[in-house]
C-alpha cells in the first residue's frame, strides 16, 4: 500500500510565506479560497521571544472528520491515502467544511478575482472556466503534479527545504523516517494526519495552531 505523506521541519521554516503563495498563484486560486497558510506565533517577552512559524494544509487524514460529516459520499480517500473531493457528488452543504478541525476546506462561493477590478489575470480567466461554485475545494497534494511526476509545489518552492514528501508506508523513505521523530496536530482528535512537524523549540505547537 501507498500513503502519501509530509514532514515540515518548523526549525527551518523561515515563515516566507512561498508555499501558500506558490499553491495560490499556481492554481489561481479566487478570492476568499485558500488551500494553504502559515500560521506566526510568538511566547515570551522581547528580547526573549520565541516565534513559531507553522504551515497549514490538508492534513489528508486517515479517519477524516470531513469523510464523516460528508452526506453523500463527494469526500473520499484514494488509492494512496490522499483526501479527495467528488464535486459531481458535492453539494455544498459545508458539513465537511465545520467538521474539519484543521480549517483545510472551503464550500467555493462566487469565484473573485484577488484582484478586484482590474482582473481577472489570464491565469485566472483560464482556471476560473473550471471552477464550480457551490463544491467543496482542498489540497490534494498537488495531483497533478503528481501525475506528471513532480513534488507537490509546497515542497518545491520551499525555499528553506523544510518539506519531505513521499510514501509514509515505505520505511526505507526520507519521508517516513522523517516521521518517526515528528509529531502531529490535535493528535488526540483520532483523525490520523499524514503531515508531521519536527520541532525542538518550546511553543506548544496546538496551541499555535488553534491562536
Amino acid at each position: 500500500m501507498t500513503r502519501l505523506g509530509m514532514v515540515i521541519n518548523l526549525d527551518r521554516c523561515i515563515g516566507c510565506h512561498a508555499c501558500s503563495v506558490g499553491c495560490a498563484v499556481s492554481r489561481a486560486l479566487p478570492a476568499g479560497d485558500r488551500w494553504s497558510s502559515v500560521k506566526e506565533y510568538v511566547t515570551g517577552t522581547f528580547p526573549a521571544l520565541e516565534i513559531t512559524y507553522l504551515p497549514i494544509l490538508c492534513m489528508q487524514c486517515s479517519a477524516p472528520a470531513c469523510q464523516e460529516a460528508c452526506p453523500t459520499g463527494a469526500t473520499y480517500i484514494d488509492g494512496e491515502g490522499v483526501v479527495q473531493v467528488d464535486k459531481a457528488q458535492c453539494i455544498g452543504c459545508g458539513a465537511c467544511e465545520s467538521a474539519c478541525p484543521y480549517g483545510a476546506r472551503t464550500v467555493l462561493g462566487a469565484v473573485v478575482s484577488n484582484h478586484g477590478d482590474a482582473g481577472p489575470t489570464p491565469p485566472e480567466e483560464l482556471f476560473f472556466a473550471a471552477r464550480t461554485e457551490g463544491v467543496a475545494e482542498k489540497c490534494a497534494f498537488c495531483s497533478d503534479r503528481r501525475a506528471a511526476g513532480e513534488e507537490p509545489l509546497c515542497v518545491k518552492t520551499c525555499v528553506a527545504d523544510a518539506r519531505v514528501f513521499g510514501d509514509l508506508d515505505d520505511p526505507a523513505s526520507a519521508v517516513a523516517q522523517a516521521a518517526a521523530a515528528g509529531r502531529r496536530l490535535l493528535e488526540d482528535g483520532g483523525t490520523e494526519p499524514a503531515v508531521y512537524y519536527l520541532y525542538t523549540g518550546g511553543n506548544d505547537l496546538d496551541e499555535a495552531f488553534m491562536a
